[in-house]
């Protein structure tokens, strides 16, 4: 109990010193409505989230082999995003711009770093959970890896983001029968993640990528653990959909476009 007490007082302690630096390490950006917010909240919600899942761990509560996976992977994950909040630049975007950013000019880009990294953190946590099995390996790691990116494609209004992981979750309990393999592992973080929702929905701070490149990470994680390989297909492919319409649409552009969208959208947060 001294243990857990003790971590969360180590994140309650980075949640300050982030958040009194954030002006001044470039954390602090113009949202959509032209307010200046936090830009990155997952640089201190993913202490947090560690907290929480080493205390259920400690307390006997999670499989500290899978508490380790999600931690690892996800801390990975979180590594990479906010490297890039800190230090990319916005003036490419997607995939394919940062890699003709690399290719053509020659120029790495954080937001390639994070690409390719990202890539090679899943390929080592299919392996982990696949054990060496190559048809499960491929289809694990490749959901990782896509769903890591996915919510970051929507943190661009108020409680989207959020709103994809929640409904990604609900959809992969459902389709494995009422399960998570790490059940406590995946309470802790959603609890997290919906305590942080709430001033993000309210459009006081933004995800970032630290954010949703560790919670999207957590959700893919889920998936390859607790859904079996039919579900694990049909999500890669709907993610693989998303990410091409995102490389030359807006989506939130479709979203203003649709009108059922529009109404779910203007639920999730501040317009």
């Amino acid at each position: 109990m001294i243990v857990s007490i003790t971590l969360v007082m180590v994140a309650m302690l980075w949640h300050i010193v982030v958040f009194r630096l954030a002006a001044k390490i470039g954390l602090v950006k113009p949202s959509f409505r032209k307010v200046e917010v936090m830009a990155s909240y997952g640089v201190v919600s993913f202490a947090y989230m560690a907290a929480a899942v080493c205390s259920l761990a400690i307390l006997g509560y999670a499989d500290w082999t899978r508490a380790k996976l999600y931690l690892v992977t996800m801390g990975a994950m979180w590594l990479l995003g906010a490297a890039d909040d800190l230090y990319g630049s916005r003036e490419v975007g997607g995939f394919a711009g940062h890699f003709r950013k690399l290719l053509v000019e020659g120029k790495v880009t954080t937001g390639a770093l994070k690409a390719v990294g990202g890539g090679v953190i899943a390929l080592a946590a299919g392996w982990n959970i696949s054990q060496g099995d190559l048809s499960k390996w491929l289809p694990a790691s490749v959901v990782i890896a896509l769903s890591a990116n996915l919510l970051n494609l929507f943190d661009l209004r108020p409680g989207r983001a959020a709103a994809v992981f929640f409904l990604g979750l609900g959809v992969t309990y459902i389709t494995a029968l009422g399960r998570f393999e790490a059940s406590w592992v995946v309470a802790g973080i959603a609890l997290v993640a919906l305590i942080w929702a709430i001033p993000d929905s309210r459009g006081k701070a933004m995800m970032g990528d630290a954010g949703s490149n560790s919670l999207g990470a957590a959700l893919g994680l889920t998936i390859a653990t607790s859904a079996g390989i039919v579900f694990q297909l049909v999500a890669i492919a709907c993610i693989v959909a998303v990410h091409l319409y995102s490389e030359k649409h807006s989506i939130s552009a479709l979203i203003e476009r649709n009108a059922v969208l529009r109404y779910i959208d203007t639920r999730l947060g501040v317009r």
